[in-house]
């Protein structure tokens, strides 16, 4: 989306997958982009970040020069079995978005609860809504 509507739009990721080499077992890691929908609201946006079996600790949520960039990782059960049949549940999230330059990503917030990470990013100043005294 663009300025106008101030709201966000994903970066550089145009797959849904990627692969990647864990350096300290040597296994492939199965990173894919996290599902998501913002909605705009007088005061900003609110961002909501599906992230199922993702821990408060897990997860990094960065914001610089207006791109939200997040990462997380999901721990596997210590006696897991072998995927026989199905799609495997993936090792970890990743997501960036372009913030609006309407927004002030210094001022975000998050919390973390059930897997659902919400995310709100108010309106810079100068972009909020204000109402005029008539004299």
């Amino acid at each position: 989306m663009n300025d106008n509507t101030t709201c966000c739009q994903t970066g550089d990721c145009h797959s849904a997958v990627a692969e990647a080499t864990d350096t300290t077992t040597t296994t492939a890691v199965h990173t894919v982009e996290a599902s998501w929908k913002a909605d705009r609201h007088d005061q900003g946006v609110e961002l909501e970040v599906t992230l199922p079996g993702v821990r408060k600790e897990d997860l990094e949520v960065e914001v610089q020069s207006q791109l939200l960039q997040l990462t997380a990782t999901r721990r596997k059960p210590e006696n897991a079995g072998r995927l026989i049949y199905g799609r495997p549940t993936p090792d970890g999230y990743r997501l960036k978005l372009r913030l609006g330059n309407s927004l002030d990503g210094s001022q975000l917030k998050a919390n973390l609860s059930d897997g659902i990470l919400k995310v709100s990013i108010p309106l810079v100043a100068a972009a909020q809504p204000r109402k005029v005294e008539i004299h």
